[in-house]
């Protein structure tokens, strides 16, 4: 769809761009970059779900074996980058951000950055934008129950929604681990908009898809650095979420043709820009800080553009294949049929009639 394409660009876009403003210098709009987190929750879990309904149409009508494909893709799809990302900071030295200085967080807390496991170890980032992988991967481990409950009526997810409001407002207040539950209506937001696309007509044309994507951003209050607490913006965030998602629902795919081809390559990129760009920003105006300022502009402008694209050929895009493959074999397989050589009629057995030879036996 060409219309989330844009949405998931407009999302990392937001979170690149904050942070090269802070880091410049120029000004901290903390909430600009927040709101493209929020807004990748939105996208993700509305395309899960439609990962998970192609799943099930290939075959996987076990719920078992459904959960357990669509777990080895997720696997394979945000742990290899992320830990690559992990290890290179130890590496390399790489600090959490731009004229920071590099500590070494301990054993435990690498440990637990490499699992995407630190909001529940209570442990530090070791590069900033990681704070938010955590959050989804716990949201993949409830997904596939979500789907269950929404493939089996109409807009029930309108009532998951309201519920996860209710999960928000109380499960963090019990223990901090639980954060992820803060952001339940964002996640549940994209699940509205899966069932609505199902279950009616998206009737307002493209061209309101852009604007009302601003006018989204804009009531967020982008320019601001106001955390995503209570009672801070995370009510705004929940509310702002829901309304993405029905705009998402309710609007006609096709959006900004011919900016089609540049969304489509950010979009592709994302995982890849999101994880890569404070680290580009770390060596373009840190490490070489007093070389030529032409060299860090083609550090940086290169550096932003050219390392996503290695690290989805190398990294990424190989070892999705290799989960699709392993997920694959959740799959019920056949026994492909043998083939039986053309015998003339004349010369058939009489045992041999026409469904002599079965199509093929289920394992």
């Amino acid at each position: 769809m060409k219309n989330l394409d844009l949405l998931r660009a407009v999302a990392v876009l937001c979170v690149f761009s904050a942070h090269l403003l802070n880091s410049l210098g120029l000004c901290n709009p903390g909430s600009l970059g927040r709101f493209g987190v929020i807004i990748f929750f939105v996208h993700t879990s509305l395309v899960l779900m439609g990962s998970l309904d192609r799943l099930e149409k290939t075959g996987l009508t076990n719920k078992w074996r459904l959960s357990g494909a669509f777990y080895i893709r997720r696997f394979f799809r945000i742990y290899p980058l992320a830990v690559f990302t992990v290890l290179l900071t130890r590496l390399l030295s790489i600090p959490t951000g731009p004229f920071s200085t590099y500590q070494w967080v301990g054993t435990r807390a690498f440990l637990s950055n490499l699992a995407l496991t630190q909001n529940l170890t209570y442990d530090p980032d070791v590069l900033g934008p990681l704070w938010s992988l955590p959050l989804e991967v716990q949201m993949y481990v409830m997904l596939p129950l979500a789907y269950l409950i929404v493939r089996k009526g109409k807009y029930r997810s309108l009532a998951l929604w309201i519920i996860s409001v209710a999960l928000a407002l109380t499960l963090p207040q019990i223990s901090a681990r639980l954060n992820v539950f803060s952001f339940a209506p964002c996640f549940s937001s994209g699940i509205v908009a899966y069932d609505l696309m199902r279950n009616s007509r998206r009737k307002m044309p493209a061209w309101t898809f852009p604007l009302a994507i601003l006018a989204i951003l804009i009531a967020f209050g982008p320019l601001d650095n106001i955390s995503l607490s209570l009672p801070g913006k995370l009510p705004r965030a929940w509310c702002l979420s829901l309304m993405s998602g029905l705009v998402i629902a309710g609007v006609r795919d096709g959006a900004l043709v011919y900016a089609q081809p540049l969304a489509h390559w950010i979009a592709e990129h994302s995982y890849g820009i999101y994880l890569s760009h404070m680290v580009i920003f770390w060596l373009a105006l840190d490490v070489v800080k007093f070389r030529n300022p032409w060299l860090r502009c083609l550090i940086l402008v290169a550096g932003s553009a050219g390392v996503p694209v290695l690290l989805y050929r190398i990294i990424e895009n190989p070892l999705v294949a290799v989960g699709a493959g392993i997920a694959r074999l959740f799959t019920p397989a056949y026994v492909v049929p043998l083939a039986v050589p053309s015998v003339p009629v004349s010369m058939r057995p009489r045992s041999m009639g026409s469904s002599a030879v079965a199509a093929g036996v289920r394992l």
